[in-house]
């Protein structure tokens, strides 16, 4: 296992010591001169006032937790703080890699343990009885605890990671699902290999109701799990997989071609989610999570380089291809905006809308249960911990979603969309106009509102 700091990023406990005395001393000389009580101290207009920033962007003196909270997780059982991980997962990999291997949770007041689990299926296994404590999956992840009744918060998302159908490169198939109406290409129906109850598997449902094609007849699907698709096995037309592993198929093992874009058909979302009781008896333990969250984000971006090549070094990417990996980083961390997390309830159909349409495709297939109600999603969504980290960043809460374009013509809910999403996005300058609500300083040069 990777502990060791990034070169070049300072003493992070050292650190804290040294900006917390210079934060007193600017305190107290603040409350002097205003003539103000020293109880006001803890107050966010004095922290942002007189805080600092380390040359990563993040405002110190760090903010921990209560003695309360501690004493609440541990008389759970839940010290150290279990947070499930998925190593392989685009975006959520480096960042809570960054997370455990800086202790960005410890500089809070809290003890972590990251345990990797490469699906959210087995995540969830341990986080529904309360083994870990912090999970990460996609929406149907989130689902199946809504299912189960486990209190949750829902603090982060993963937002809209590039998914793709692929097939062989000497198939007739050519650029559309639409292709395969009437098997007129193929002269049969195509063999469809995808993971059943997957977010492959909803793109495929939703893309046979954009087409009409007809189960049987234009197509049959095959439950295939995600390391048979990799190999893209004879036998198979069509296969569905998230990235990293497109660009593995397509451009590093080169088995396979892009067919057509799962995007068009689905808007994918995952999340980062803790379990609600802590939020209910312990919610300053769910903003150090949100704050960790996103200053690994930032020390990435400050050490792109450095922190690649840790991750790249660790045990749980043993055996993958460092360009893929600084392919995956680049496309999903370091290009879009950091705000790209933020939890919408409803901002141009995200999320929740979004997410009602989705589950109803999967229930009316039967492969939901039940039809999910805008009252479930609100139960798990929590968009405020965010909210906070940006405020105490001076950054604003995005008006819009910034991995969807400024005039994107779509409407959630009525594919086939036009192009969005992270990767479609490229190269996004932060700050941008309407990015800050106070002066930011990252690497040294401080940024204005504008």
């Amino acid at each position: 296992m990777t502990n060791k700091k990034l070169s070049g990023i300072p003493d992070l406990n050292k650190l804290e010591k040294n900006s917390r005395r210079t934060f007193l001393e600017q305190s107290l000389s603040l409350t002097a001169s205003a003539g103000l009580s020293s109880l006001m101290l803890g107050s966010t207009s004095s922290f942002a006032q007189a805080s600092t920033f380390t040359q990563w962007g993040w405002p110190t003196p760090y903010r921990k937790i209560s003695d309360k909270s501690v004493a609440w997780l541990k008389s759970k059982g839940w010290w150290p703080l279990q947070i499930a991980w998925n190593p392989l997962w685009s975006e959520g990999n480096i960042i809570l890699f960054l997370m455990r291997q800086q202790k960005l949770m410890e500089l809070r007041g809290i003890e972590a343990e990251y345990s990797p689990f490469v699906a959210a299926s087995l995540m969830n296994e341990v986080y529904m009885p309360g083994r870990v404590q912090v999970a990460q999956a996609g929406s149907l992840g989130l689902l199946q605890v809504i299912d189960k009744k486990i209190p949750t918060a829902a603090i982060a998302c993963y937002p809209t990671q590039r998914q793709a159908f692929l097939c062989h490169k000497d198939s007739p198939l050519k650029n559309s699902i639409s292709e395969l109406k009437g098997a007129k290409v193929l002269g049969r129906p195509a063999v469809v290999g995808i993971t059943i109850g997957s977010t492959t598997h909803l793109a495929f449902l939703i893309a046979v109701k954009v087409y009409g094609l007809e189960e049987g007849k234009d197509y049959v699907i095959k439950n295939t799990a995600p390391a048979d698709i990799l190999m893209m096995p004879q036998g198979i037309d069509i296969v569905g997989i998230w990235e990293p592993n497109v660009m593995l198929m397509d451009e590093f093992l080169k088995n396979a071609r892009i067919f057509d874009l799962i995007n068009n058909y689905e808007i994918f979302n995952g999340y980062s989610y803790m379990r609600g009781e802590i939020e209910e008896n312990a919610p300053d333990v769910v903003q150090a999570y949100a704050d960790s969250f996103m200053e690994a984000q930032l020390i990435a971006r400050y050490k792109p380089k450095e922190a690649i090549s840790d991750f790249a070094a660790d045990p749980s990417q043993r055996g993958r291809d460092i360009k893929l990996i600084e392919r995956d980083v680049q496309i999903h961390v370091l290009n879009p905006k950091p705000t790209r997390n933020y939890v919408f309830e409803d901002t141009g159909g995200l999320w929740i809308p979004l997410e009602l349409y989705q589950s109803g495709i999967m229930s009316d297939a039967g492969v939901l249960k039940r039809r999910y109600t805008e009252a479930d999603f609100k139960a798990v969504l929590r968009p405020k911990y965010l909210a906070e980290t940006f405020n105490q960043l001076g950054w604003a809460v995005p008006k819009k979603p910034p991995f969807m374009p400024p005039n994107w013509a779509g409407k959630v809910g009525q594919p086939p969309y036009p192009p969005y999403g992270v990767m479609e996005m490229g190269k996004q300058n932060f700050p941008g106009p309407g990015d800050l609500i106070r002066p930011w300083t990252f690497a040294g040069k401080t940024f204005k509102p504008s």
